[in-house]
């Protein structure tokens, strides 16, 4: 349905999209347990038509760099150049994601509604500059020409255990139509964070028309835990990037995946969210209190705001600054890798340029004078609106996503999405969403599923449209837990 579900999702996932919509009588049903909710998405610095090469891209993106694994052509750099740095851009941004529900419960008294629900999620975010691709300067203003090297990861494992409560608002309710209802609900969370990683490369050559040479401003700041400290840490002590790939990121993350999710941090979360219901037409379901007949016929009206709070990590934590400065540095070239975020690419991107690499200034230039100390990282707050229009097997749903920060989840731009669901065959909905954001490829996805009175199975596919190209190419696909409803 195009990513969002703000008015449309009331399953016990719910508790961290719009936990109002818990108690939104969607089935005859009042109790529901379900298991095994996986969804992942990857949107690759260069995007293949093939999926056995997307796939094989992801899987490298996983596992632990390896430097042959991102090397590129001069061919392949103009690619990436051209698909990701239209004119006037100069930083490109992309994200993989994985979310994973281990499981769920949820059930309904009368106007009230609960659920407990386990979740482990982790992301990577990165923004990369096209200088790191290309060595020409783009014009700034009509005096000043820039090439913009910086660099942004921002990864984060997060395991979160959520309390869902969501009812009617009866004193609003009471004095709005009978056929409409106001919901409010509220998931507080228990949250232990994994490994983290927050990596702030800010940094460009410029010049003007008076200079005779281009100055180089750059700042860094740096926070992380687990496997990227324990990296980090091995780097600036032994200088061989490599070396500290090898020893603290496993080689293959299938297999050592608890390297990543051993609590590193703890910190605790809220969602909250209201959403008002008008059936329409004949359908008469809100109009007695504690009816189980399913909303057939109604619109849907979403507001939420989802991951208020923190994580505070204080197991192996390591924070490097660098306050801005500006000087003369001699002339980078181009960089012969693309830049994924796989596990210690950052290591091994700057070490290939030791005129720019910040963890090597930072040796002398350092401002604090604690690395070990511990740190809070908020959570990827954001506002999150949306609607639903349901008549009978016709679903249509329009959401808006803005995040509050720059995380590893989301960013500050304004993220549309947009869905249809629709039952030729009444157990059989198909599924069609389409996600569209600022200075980021259109999003396409199709989904589909088994929906019975007693239980439901669903799937879904993402596809992703690279600018300039007519293809489609797989970026990430969910499958829906075994849901049983009794």
């Amino acid at each position: 349905m195009g990513g969002g579900g703000t008015a449309y999702l009331t399953g016990y996932e719910a508790a961290f999209i719009n936990p109002a919509n818990l108690a939104v009588p969607d089935k005859s049903t009042r109790f529901s347990i379900g298991i095994g909710t996986a969804a992942g998405f990857f949107a690759p610095v260069m995007s293949v038509g093939s999926t056995s090469r997307q796939f094989q891209a992801y899987k490298n993106y996983l596992d632990a760099h390896q430097p042959e694994a991102t090397a590129i052509t001069a061919s392949e750099k103009q690619l990436i150049l051209d698909r990701n740095y239209p004119k006037g851009r100069s930083r490109s941004e992309h994200q993989h994601r994985m979310d994973l529900i281990l499981g769920g419960v949820q059930w309904r008294q009368g106007d009230r509604a609960f659920s407990l629900t386990a979740r482990t999620r982790f992301s990577t975010r990165t923004e990369v500059g096209r200088g790191w691709y290309d060595e020409t300067f783009e014009d700034l203003d009509s005096s000043t020409s820039v090439r913009d090297v910086s660099l942004f990861q921002q990864s984060q494992f997060l395991h979160e255990f959520s309390f869902g409560y969501g009812q009617t608002f009866d004193f609003v309710s009471g004095l709005i139509p009978r056929v409409g209802k106001l919901y409010i609900g509220i998931a507080p969370k228990f949250i232990l964070g994994g490994s983290y990683l927050d990596l702030q490369y800010d940094s460009r050559y410029w010049f003007t028309d008076e200079m005779d040479q281009p100055l180089f401003t750059r700042s860094f700041s740096y926070r992380s835990t687990g496997n990227f400290s324990g990296a980090t840490r091995h780097y600036t002590a032994n200088g061989d990037p490599s070396a500290a790939v090898q020893r603290h990121f496993p080689s293959s993350f299938q297999q050592d995946f608890s390297d990543y999710t051993t609590p590193t941090g703890m910190g605790g979360g809220l969602d909250f969210g209201l959403v008002y219901v008008l059936t329409l037409g004949d359908d008469l379901s809100l109009a007695h209190s504690g009816n189980t007949q399913p909303i057939e016929k109604s619109l849907r009206l979403g507001f939420s705001v989802t991951d208020l709070g923190f994580v505070s990590y204080n197991e192996n934590p390591r924070s490097l600054d660098h306050a801005r400065d500006t000087t003369l540095t001699p002339f980078a070239a181009a960089s012969g890798q693309k830049y994924e975020g796989s596990p210690g690419q950052y290591l091994s991107f700057f070490d290939e340029v030791p005129d720019l690499n910040p963890f090597q200034f930072n040796q002398v230039g350092r401002s604090d004078d604690s690395p070990e100390r511990p740190f809070k990282a908020v959570l990827p707050t954001s506002f999150n609106a949306g609607m639903l229009l349901q008549v009978n097997r016709l679903k249509l749903a329009a959401d808006l996503t803005l995040g509050l920060n720059d995380s590893a989840f989301n960013n500050t731009k304004l993220i549309a999405h947009f869905g249809m669901e629709f039952a030729p065959v009444k157990p059989v909905p198909i599924r069609l969403g389409a996600q569209v954001a600022t200075d980021s490829p259109t999003l396409w996805s199709l989904g589909t599923g088994i929906v019975m009175k007693h239980w439901e199975l669903s799937a879904g596919a993402q596809f992703l449209s690279p600018r300039g190209s007519p293809a489609l190419n797989l970026s990430g696909a969910a499958v829906g837990g075994l849901t049983f409803h009794f």
